[in-house]
């Protein structure tokens, strides 16, 4: 991935943790912590939890928003 749009970025993180605190929604954070694994060590590291955290059941919501905070 060349050039990352670091104010992109930080705008899809924003409204990922909006989305996570006002509805519990996560819709489309499962593309955001796919693309986040793509970049360098410590963004992959923070993707790969949110994958994990989605993935749980229940789902676990303080750690998707520790992770969306984090990056």
């Amino acid at each position: 991935m060349m050039g990352v749009d670091r104010e992109q970025l930080r705008r899809d993180l924003s409204d990922a943790l909006s989305a996570l605190q006002k509805d519990q929604t996560v819709l489309g954070l499962d593309v955001l912590a796919a693309s986040l694994t793509t970049l360098g060590p410590t963004y992959a590291f923070h993707g790969r939890l949110m994958q994990r955290a989605l993935a749980a059941t229940p789902r676990q919501y303080s750690a998707l928003i520790w992770n969306v905070v984090q990056p």
